[in-house]
């Protein structure tokens, strides 16, 4: 067995330089110090912070200089954690910030609801007084739109100080799932007995042995069966909590609060569920390419996450990868492909694993630091893929911060997602056209056709279930273990369709689903997915301004509510003709694997 790298045995050229952040624990110190002494500072104006023009903009000047410098700090402390988790150093670097954060939240938590407290014609008033405060004109605007939803001053504290009880339910379900709930064990291809969990149940479901991918799905689902009461009663308290509050604060239903909240309008949300409904043939036609290669007659549920192709032995080097990502993204001229090689030549990018290292693999940042890229490089295709999708968040936040001021640079997570993917898309597209081999070609589609099904279909499919849950609660105060599992179940059949036989058993697959906790999350997959397909499509026809609108896109930050935003990359998502040419491109997918076979 490979020795694992020690952190201190890695090679400093692929390593991320946390020097440029901070050189020294002295000069992270006095950050730190400097925001202690700004937080208490802040916390004085509570009670007086309409007082006059300048009172305000000294507040909004001070807590935006604080903002940014806990953002730096934090930038430092949690990226030296996850290089590292066992270092205890790391450890009470990360606590202490955790600890500055938290306080700096208690302290600041007055400034909305007291703000509110006044009418917008004062902010008006005084930013007529004060030119400075214009600067702050959206940030009012968005903070005033909640002020129809906003309780009392003493309500709203009461609510906050009830956010520890009330999001219990989530944190027992978490508890139940991930440590509480024994699966037992099964037979892997080796016919060794290991022990299964929410972790291993990824890679055993897609076992090329269909014995074991059978053999997980039961075992796990049969365990979650004995917990459908309880992780019944966990969502249920979830929702009604969730309810309440938003009935408290006048809002129709908690769909409506969420998007309210997230600047989207509903119709994104019933947009999307209608146009997949609409396209569901080509979830069949993949459903039925998967039986047809697999050569299985009773094709079923657990056969549904197994490769059609075992991934490329093919290795590539780091190097390879760089150059490899730097060909795709020429696409976007000069200025952009020098910002990803600065990202090489300037050591944004944590390379490769080593012991104690966080897993996975993100990109983060702050206003003042570079966008950091954390990967565990271990030279598979996969690895590539991860790499052009980690740094086209990096880019959408390099553009984001550079052309916006502060308070407008951090953009919303519906499009999060869109940047990474188009990136990735045009990777995938790049190996096609530049692999010779077939089996390469096909293990890319494969890869390709999964993400459409799990991305666009299977969060879709989410999505219904999540508001079926709170809109039957929100409608009878009553929510059953049988009313949740036969609407999964009924979804399952719906979505795969009449050529897969439906395990029972997948009626219990809700229970380990984390996001049914996040309120109204997962569309937001589905249709970044939609929006990245759609710009790659209009760059890869050569589209007219494709390539500079996609640009003005990453530069917008959160200047623009989202669903403008993509107007700008020349996408309208509520148009249902960007859900349907991101399910086309699925369908030609599924066109191009046949004809390699």
């Amino acid at each position: 067995m490979k020795k694992e790298k020690l952190r201190s045995e890695q090679e400093k050229e692929f390593t991320w330089d946390l020097e440029a952040v901070y050189k020294d624990a002295k000069e992270y110190q006095k950050d730190y110090e400097n925001v202690t002494s700004f937080i208490e500072e802040l916390a004085s104006y509570q009670g007086n912070l309409l007082k006059d023009s300048s009172h305000l903009i000294d507040f909004l000047e001070k807590s935006e200089q604080a903002e940014r410098l806990i953002c730096k700090l934090g930038t430092y402390a949690i990226r030296k954690y996850d290089e590292d988790i066992s270092n205890v150093q790391s450890q009470t670097l990360s606590g202490k910030f955790n600890q500055l954060e938290a306080s700096y939240s208690e302290k600041t938590a007055f400034f909305t609801p007291e703000l509110l407290e006044a009418d917008f014609s004062v902010i008006e008033k005084m930013i007529q007084e004060n030119p400075k405060l214009g600067e702050y004109r959206l940030l009012f605007q968005r903070i005033f739109r909640n002020q129809p939803y906003t309780l009392s001053k003493n309500e709203e504290k009461l609510l906050s100080s009830l956010q520890v009880a009330l999001s219990n339910s989530q944190k027992v379900a978490g508890i139940i799932r991930n440590s509480e709930l024994q699966f037992g064990t099964i037979l892997d291809e080796e016919n060794e007995e290991v022990k299964l969990n929410n972790e291993n149940y990824l890679i055993y479901c897609k076992s090329q042995d269909r014995r074991v991918r059978k053999d997980a799905f039961m075992t796990i689902y049969h365990s979650y069966e004995k917990y459908k009461e309880t992780l019944t009663e966990t969502l249920k308290g979830h929702i009604a909590a969730v309810s309440t509050i938003n009935r408290m604060r006048g809002f129709k239903n908690s769909k409506e609060a969420r998007l309210f909240y997230n600047r989207v309008s509903p119709k994104v949300y019933d947009n999307l569920i209608q146009t997949v409904h609409k396209k569901m043939d080509v979830m069949y036609r993949y459903v039925d390419l998967k039986k047809k290669v697999l050569n299985i007659k009773d094709f079923s549920l657990y056969d549904t996450y197994v490769n059609l192709e075992p991934g490329l032995a093919k290795k590539y080097s780091f190097e390879e990868a760089k150059e490899i990502v730097l060909d795709v993204v020429k696409v976007f001229g000069d200025d952009y492909v020098s910002t990803i090689q600065k990202a090489f030549d300037e050591r944004w990018i944590d390379v490769y694993p080593n012991k104690g290292k966080r897993g996975g693999a993100y990109s983060a940042g702050s206003y003042d630091t570079a966008p950091y890229v954390l990967l565990n490089f271990q030279g598979n295709y996969h690895d590539v893929s991860t790499l052009a999708h980690e740094l086209g968040h990096s880019m959408h936040t390099y553009y984001s911060n550079k052309y916006n001021s502060y308070n407008y640079s951090d953009y919303k997570i519906f499009v999060a997602e869109v940047a990474s993917t188009v990136n990735e898309m045009l990777l995938n597209y790049y190996m096609l056209d530049h692999l010779e081999d077939k089996k390469e070609k096909r293990v890319i589609i494969s890869e390709m056709m999964d993400l459409f099904k799990s991305t666009i279909y299977r969060q879709t499919m989410f999505s219904e279930f999540e508001e079926f849950a709170f809109d039957t609660y929100e409608k009878t105060g009553v929510l059953t273990n049988q009313t949740l599992c036969d609407q999964y179940y009924e979804l399952n059949k719906e979505y795969f369709g009449s050529n897969v036989i439906i395990n029972d058993e997948i009626r219990y697959e809700w229970e380990r689903v984390p996001h049914f906790y996040y309120n109204f999350y997962v569309y937001q997959y589905a249709t970044g997915l939609s929006a990245a397909c759609y710009i790659v499509n209009r760059i890869k026809n050569k589209e007219k301004n494709a390539v500079e609108d996609y640009l003005n896109f990453l530069k917008t930050g959160d200047s623009m509510d989202p669903v403008e935003e993509l107007k700008v990359a020349g996408v309208d998502i509520l148009d249902s003709k960007v859900i349907e040419k991101a399910l086309d491109m699925f369908n030609d997918l599924i066109d191009e694997y046949e004809n390699l076979l």
